[in-house]
């Protein structure tokens, strides 16, 4: 039952006893935490499965080199569990590499390999993921994301991170251009606040770049205009 080529990411769903793989042989396979078995393979993509997030309430996003982002629902009849295809959401022909998901504000977000990030969101009245956007500045692949808060953080193989802040009527700025890597950076995290301290002013965000280093930022907003200060408040460690 195992796949048949790399996996690419995993989630979990503790509420619901399930470990979602993800794999480069275009499926997704839900395991069961409590014995460890396989109870399921979704044929998810017709391409490579890139990444894959879960909700609280157990909505299973996937992301694929096919240019499109799946969402599947779980169903529970008779004591098993069976995922059903609710939406797929294209992603303007280019390969969907990274997902990140806003919890709070219910906003979905894509990175591609052409350097665009694309955005949906949901509906005030229909409660469905409706089509926001794209976010521009990268010049090569997206590679990873992170949100918390209003904040979106995205790192590229152009080498740069951007951090972008989402406005209350929806619309994004970019809030920074973080610089200093000598590669494309794999991974970002982000959390609100700055290291050690109380205050949740502005976040603080890790890059890890295949340069083999790692670097911690603080980024805040100046001001209601949206303008921004971005400072390395970290030596970076190399690892």
């Amino acid at each position: 039952m195992k796949h048949t080529g790399p996996i690419t990411s995993l989630a979990t769903n503790a509420s619901n006893d399930i470990i979602y793989s993800a794999s480069l042989d275009r499926t997704v396979k839900v395991w069961r935490i409590s014995d460890l078995k396989c109870i399921e393979t979704i044929q998810a993509h017709s391409e490579p499965v890139n990444d894959i997030i879960v909700t609280h309430d157990g909505l299973l996003f996937t992301a694929s080199d096919d240019a499109t982002i799946k969402v599947w629902r779980c169903n529970f009849f008779r004591g098993n569990q069976s995922h059903s295809l609710t939406v797929t959401l294209p992603a303007k022909s280019s390969p969907v590499k990274t997902l990140t998901l806003n919890q709070e504000g219910g906003v979905l977000y894509g990175g591609c390999t052409d350097g665009y990030i694309h955005y949906w969101f949901k509906g005030r009245y229909s409660g469905q993921l409706q089509y926001g956007g794209a976010l521009q500045g990268h010049t090569h692949a997206v590679m990873c994301l992170a949100s918390v808060s209003n904040y979106v953080v995205s790192g590229s193989a152009d080498s740069t991170s951007r951090v972008w802040v989402r406005e209350q009527d929806g619309q994004h700025a970019c809030l920074a251009v973080l610089v200093g890597h000598r590669g494309p950076i794999r991974c970002v995290t982000a959390f609100s606040g700055s290291l050690g301290e109380e205050s949740e002013e502005g976040c603080t965000i890790c890059t890890g770049s295949l340069d083999g280093v790692l670097k911690v930022w603080h980024v805040t907003c100046k001001n209601k205009s949206s303008q921004s200060s971005a400072q390395n408040v970290c030596e970076y460690f190399e690892l």
